[in-house]
C-alpha cells in the first residue's frame, strides 16, 4: 500500500486535508500502558506491520477520516511481540489491521490466534492485510484464526478502508455494549455438557419476558419461541406457569390458544396485539433468527404502550442476536474446538469453584499425558494426530462417569476434575492397556498421570494446575507409563527453589555472582596454559551457594541467559588483566549453557564483550558439554565454526558422559576435549579395566587431531598415567584450586619467581 493508494484523503497540494488533531497516535514509552484511557469521541485502530512505508500510508489515509461521526485514534506496532504487549494492556481497541508476514512468515496469524485464545479478546475486529496474494487460503485462514476480513494491500484504498472500519467499529461497539449490559447472564459452561448458547438464550428470554411485563404492568407470564429452518418453532425461554415449557417444540405447547398465537405471529411476521395477549415479533434480519415473545395481558393497550413495545422490540431484537453470538464466542473461549470437550479455561473455572467449596475435601485433579504422542504427530502429520486425539478423547470420555469433568488442556494433555475415588490412575492406564484407541492405530499406548487431591492443596486454581503440571513432568521424566501423586515435600522443595531463584535474581542485580579461576597445566612442560572460569555465588553475609544448586535452576527458568552473559563478561575482563600482567598466552575458558548455545546472537554477544574488555579472541576458550553439542547439532556446529573463525578455542566438556556417535564427533568443530573427572578418578588405582575409558578417549582425540585435558586430577599417580598415555593438559587440586583473579595473579607471580 502506498500513499498514492489513498489519494482521496489528501487536499489539492497532496497533504492531509484534516487538521493535525484529526489523527491521534499512541505515545511511545511507558505512558502508553494499560492505564491509558481513549477519548470516547474517537475509535481506536491498531495497525500491525513491519513495513514502515505501509504504516505511513495508513496514517496518511486515516488522517481526517471520520467513521460514524468519530475520528480515528491510530496505534501502530511493528511486530508480533510489540503488538501482543499493546493488546494485553489495551482492551478498547476496536479494529486491528494486521499484516501476515513480519518477523516470520506466520507472525500475523500467530498474533491473531493469541488475541483469541491467550488474551481471550473476542470483541476486537481483525482485518488481515497481506502484500503477498495467495499466501494462505482465505477461507481456511478466516475459519482457523477467527479473522473478520482479509484483503491484499493493493485492494485497500481509502473507500475500502472506510467501509471496513465502519463495519468493524459498529460490530465492535455492539459486542462491547452487549458485554457491558448482560446483567448477570451466565455464559460459562460449568460441569455439565449443556450448550452455553442454549442456556444463555433461555436466561435472556426469561429476562425479556420480565421486562415486557414490567413495561405493561402485568405479571411475568410468558413464552419466547424461536423458529429456525425446518422447524415449526421451539420454546427457548418461559416464565410463570409456562416455565416447564422450555426446550419443547411449539406444537407441544399448551394451551392451544398460546400456541396458535405464536404460530400466527411467526407466519405473518409481525407483532400481534390481541384481546388477552400480545406477541412481539423479532425479524431474522434484526435478531439473527425469527423470534416471537408471547405475554399474557388482561386489558387493551393504548397507542403509547404499543409504541413503547415497538421500541422495546427494536432494542431487544439486536440483543437476541448478540446473545446468540456471545454464546458462540463463549463456546470458543471455554470449549476445545477439535474434540468438543471443555478446555483449559473451563477446567480452571470449575477448579476455582471446587477450591472454594466444601467439595474440595473429596475432589481431585488428575492430569493425563499420552506418551510419545508428539513423535507420532511429527512422523505422520497433524491430520493423523488430530484424528488420533479424537479417538483418545472418546476413550477417556467413555472411561469417566458424569461426575467427572474431562477437559483438554492443549496438545495431548487432558485434565479430569471430580471425586477422588473416580480418578484412579490405574483405571486410566487400563483404558489404553489393550492397545491404541482403535485397532487401526496399532501398537500399545501408555499414559503419564499426576493426581492432586484438593484437600491437600492451598492456593488458587491457577497454582493448583501449575502444581499438577509439575507433578506430571516429574512422572514423565521417569519414563513411559509413570504416575506421580502429590506429596507435601514436593511443595516444600518447590518453595525452596522459588526462594532461591528470587535470591539469585537479586544477587545478579547486586553483582554478588562472580567467577574463580582454576589453572590448567601443560603435562609435558609444567607451564600454565589456561584457566577455567568457575561460577561462584557469595552472599552478603559471606556464605556461599554451590553452583550445582543455582546453575540448573537458572537453566530451567531462562535466567541462565543474563547469567551466562555476565560470566562471559567477567571472563573477558579476566583475560584482559592477565594480558596486562604479562600472561597473554593464558587462555580463559568459560562454559556456555544449552540455552545460550541455541541463541543466534551468541557470537555477536561474545564479540561485544571482547571489544568492551580489550581482550583478544585468542585468549578465550568456549566450553560446552558433549550433551549440549549433540542436542541441536546443526545450529551448534554453525556457532562453533563462527567462533573458531574469529580465533577462539572451542572445547568439549565432560567428554565420554554423553551418547555421541563417532560420525557426529568427526564433524564437530572443536580444538580440545576434556575428560570428565569421573574417569580420571579411576586412574592410578591399579587394574587396567579402570583405565580403559580414559585411554580410549585419548586415542580417539589423537585420531581426530584434538588436544586432551583431564579434569579433577588430584594425585601424582593420576598425572603420571595421563602424561604417559599422551594427555596434553591437566586441571585439578594437585596443581591448584580455583581462586579469585587477584589471588591467581599472585600465584602466577610466585611460580615465575620460583622458575616454574
Amino acid at each position: 500500500m502506498s500513499a498514492q493508494d489513498f489519494h482521496g484523503s489528501t487536499g489539492a497540494a497532496g497533504v492531509p486535508a484534516a487538521d493535525d488533531d484529526d489523527l491521534l497516535f499512541l505515545p511511545e514509552g511507558p505512558e502508553a500502558g494499560p492505564e491509558r484511557i481513549a477519548s470516547p469521541q474517537r475509535w481506536r485502530v491498531l495497525a500491525v506491520d513491519d513495513d514502515r512505508d505501509f504504516q505511513r500510508s495508513t496514517a496518511f489515509a486515516l488522517s481526517g477520516m471520520r467513521v460514524l461521526g468519530r475520528r480515528i485514534e491510530l496505534l501502530q506496532a511493528y511486530g508480533h511481540a510489540e503488538a501482543a504487549r499493546l493488546l494485553a494492556g489495551e482492551r478498547d481497541i476496536a479494529v486491528m489491521l494486521l499484516d501476515v508476514v513480519m518477523e516470520t512468515d506466520d507472525a500475523g496469524l500467530r498474533l491473531a490466534r493469541a488475541v483469541r485464545e491467550v488474551l481471550g479478546n473476542a470483541e476486537l475486529r481483525i482485518v488481515l492485510v497481506t502484500g503477498q496474494p495467495g499466501l494462505a487460503p482465505v477461507h481456511e485462514v478466516m475459519e482457523r484464526y477467527d479473522i473478520n476480513d482479509y484483503w491484499t494491500k493493493s485492494e485497500l484504498g481509502v473507500e475500502r478502508l472506510h467501509t471496513l472500519l465502519t463495519a468493524g467499529v459498529r460490530a465492535w461497539e455492539q459486542l462491547r455494549t452487549v458485554a457491558r449490559a448482560r446483567r448477570g447472564l451466565q455464559m460459562i459452561v460449568e460441569a455439565s455438557n449443556v450448550l452455553v448458547g442454549a442456556r444463555s438464550l433461555r436466561d435472556f428470554s426469561a429476562r425479556t419476558i420480565a421486562e415486557i411485563a414490567s413495561v405493561l404492568g402485568v405479571p411475568p407470564e410468558g413464552v419466547v419461541c424461536v423458529r429456525r429452518a425446518r422447524d415449526d418453532g421451539r420454546v427457548i425461554g418461559a416464565a410463570g406457569r409456562y416455565a416447564r415449557s422450555v426446550d419443547r417444540p411449539l406444537e407441544a405447547l399448551e394451551p392451544a390458544g398460546v400456541r396458535e398465537a405464536i404460530r400466527h405471529c411467526l407466519q405473518e411476521r409481525r407483532t400481534l396485539v390481541l384481546a388477552d395477549c400480545m406477541v412481539l415479533y423479532f425479524p431474522a434480519e434484526l435478531a439473527g433468527a425469527e423470534y416471537a415473545a408471547w405475554v399474557e395481558i388482561e386489558r387493551s393497550l393504548d397507542d403509547t404502550e404499543q409504541e413503547l413495545l415497538r421500541v422495546f422490540a427494536l432494542n431487544i431484537g439486536s440483543g437476541l442476536h448478540n446473545v446468540a453470538l456471545f454464546s458462540r464466542l463463549d463456546d470458543l473461549a471455554y470449549r476445545d474446538q477439535l474434540l468438543g470437550l471443555p478446555n483449559r479455561n473451563a477446567l480452571l473455572r470449575a477448579l476455582e469453584s471446587a477450591l472454594g467449596s466444601a467439595a474440595r475435601h473429596h475432589t481431585a485433579l488428575l492430569l493425563i499425558d499420552i506418551d510419545n504422542f508428539s513423535g507420532v504427530n511429527l512422523t505422520l502429520g497433524p491430520a493423523y494426530g488430530d484424528a488420533l486425539l479424537k479417538r483418545i478423547g472418546e476413550r477417556l470420555r467413555d472411561g469417566f462417569d458424569p461426575t467427572v469433568l474431562l477437559a483438554r488442556l492443549g496438545g495431548d494433555v487432558f485434565g479430569a476434575l471430580g471425586p477422588v475415588e473416580r480418578l484412579d490412575p490405574e483405571s486410566v492406564a487400563a483404558l489404553f492397556a489393550d492397545g491404541a484407541p482403535s485397532a487401526a492405530d496399532g501398537g500399545a499406548w501408555s499414559v503419564g498421570t499426576a493426581r492432586l487431591p484438593l484437600a491437600e492443596f492451598t492456593g488458587t486454581a491457577l497454582e493448583a494446575l501449575a502444581s499438577a503440571t509439575l507433578l506430571l513432568k516429574q512422572a514423565k521424566l521417569r519414563g513411559h507409563g509413570q504416575h506421580q501423586d502429590w506429596l507435601p515435600e514436593i511443595a516444600v522443595a518447590a518453595g525452596r527453589r522459588f526462594a532461591l531463584l528470587q535470591a539469585l535474581r537479586e544477587a545478579l542485580a547486586r553483582d554478588e555472582i562472580g567467577i574463580e579461576l582454576q589453572p590448567q597445566i601443560d603435562l609435558a612442560t609444567g607451564t600454565v596454559t589456561g584457566v577455567e572460569a568457575l561460577a561462584r555465588w557469595q552472599r552478603a553475609d559471606g556464605t556461599r551457594v554451590a553452583p550445582d544448586a543455582f546453575i540448573p535452576l537458572a537453566e530451567a527458568t531462562g535466567l541462565i541467559v543474563p547469567l551466562g552473559e555476565h560470566f562471559i563478561e567477567l571472563a573477558c575482563a579476566a583475560a584482559a588483566r592477565l594480558a596486562a600482567a604479562g600472561h597473554g598466552h593464558i587462555r580463559v575458558a568459560v562454559n556456555v549453557s544449552a540455552v545460550q548455545s541455541a541463541r543466534a546472537d551468541l557470537v555477536a554477544s561474545i564479540e561485544r564483550q571482547l571489544l568492551a574488555s580489550g581482550a583478544e579472541a585468542r585468549q578465550m576458550e568456549i566450553e560446552l558439554t558433549e550433551t549440549v553439542a549433540m542436542q541441536n547439532f546443526g545450529a551448534v556446529t554453525d556457532t562453533l565454526e563462527r567462533l573458531r573463525a574469529r580465533g577462539l578455542t572451542v572445547a568439549i566438556d565432560d567428554f565420554g558422559t554423553g551418547f555421541s556417535s563417532l560420525a557426529y564427533l568427526r564433524r564437530l568443530p572443536a580444538d580440545l576435549i576434556k575428560i570428565d573427572r569421573s574417569f580420571v578418578q579411576e586412574l592410578g588405582n591399579g587394574g587396567e579395566s579402570r583405565t580403559e575409558i580414559a585411554e580410549l578417549i585419548i586415542r580417539l582425540a589423537e585420531r581426530l587431531g584434538l588436544r586432551v585435558l583431564a579434569e579433577g586430577v588430584e594425585t601424582e599417580a593420576q598425572a603420571g598415567w595421563l602424561r604417559m598415555h599422551g594427555c596434553h593438559y591437566a586441571q585439578g587440586w594437585l596443581y591448584a584450586r580455583a581462586m579469585p583473579l587477584d589471588a591467581l595473579l599472585d600465584w602466577l607471580a610466585r611460580r615465575e619467581r620460583a622458575g616454574t
